[in-house]
């Protein structure tokens, strides 16, 4: 297979790495080293993309983070932190550059998604870097998201205890909201960080470990706020 990829000037050859090759190859996009399949360039022997990151679309438009403006991908990115999710990383990313607004691939391609399934009764959410295991709490239990007691099945981290969720708010709570207060921009769901620790625009606490966010504006909402009342965009999983 063939393609002619945007950042380089020769067409790219699919094909897979071989084991003697493991850790030899770094791809030219994200810098990381490739293990299964490249896209490898005949002609320069040192090009090769994952074919993952040779995939990607070379930009997006009308994001629901990021409706606005485009987003091209950017390649062999420095460090930034992702306003879709507010990890950090590096080598690519999806950038606006009259906001400053930055998207990892995969907040980019994957804004729908809330969690993976990594084991029976388990899932990796991007709220929480620990995994989540699903729990039947014989007691009442709070949820940082909505806040309220209810005794339901629960997600739990048994790495941090006072981090529990609700069943229904870990696969249902929306990932971008339209304010009415806040028309600009969406607002992002996201874990606080001290990096960027505002309170609520709406109550002013500054206690709440889940937050609705807009980063070009820094505004701040937790989720009881924010979603009470409001028309909010619903990105389903």
């Amino acid at each position: 297979m063939e393609i002619q990829h945007f950042s380089h000037h020769h067409p790219l050859i699919l094909r897979s790495v071989h084991p003697r090759q493991i850790y030899g190859i770094k791809c030219s996009a994200c810098s990381r080293s490739c293990l299964d399949l490249i896209y490898s360039c005949r002609e320069c022997e040192d090009f090769h993309l994952h074919k993952s990151c040779a995939e990607l679309p070379p930009k997006i438009t009308h994001h629901p983070f990021h409706p606005f403006h485009p987003l091209p991908l950017v390649l062999n990115s420095p460090r930034y932190a992702c306003c879709g999710c507010g990890k950090w990383d590096s080598g690519l990313l999806y950038l606006c550059k009259d906001c400053n607004f930055t998207l990892s691939p995969d907040c980019a391609v994957k804004p729908t998604t809330r969690y993976e399934f990594v084991g029976p009764g388990k899932i990796q959410h991007f709220l929480h870097k620990h995994p989540l295991a699903l729990v039947e709490e014989d007691d009442n239990v709070l949820c940082l998201a909505c806040e309220k007691y209810c005794p339901s099945e629960s997600y739990s981290c048994h790495h941090c205890p006072s981090f529990k969720i609700h069943r229904t708010c870990a696969e249902q709570l929306p990932r971008a909201i339209q304010h009415f207060s806040h028309p600009l921009h969406p607002l992002i769901l996201r874990a606080k960080d001290s990096r960027f620790d505002q309170p609520c625009v709406a109550c002013y606490r500054s206690d709440n470990v889940l937050t609705y966010r807009c980063s070009m504006c820094r505004i701040e909402m937790d989720p009881k706020c924010a979603l009470v009342p409001t028309q909010y965009l619903q990105l389903g999983n």
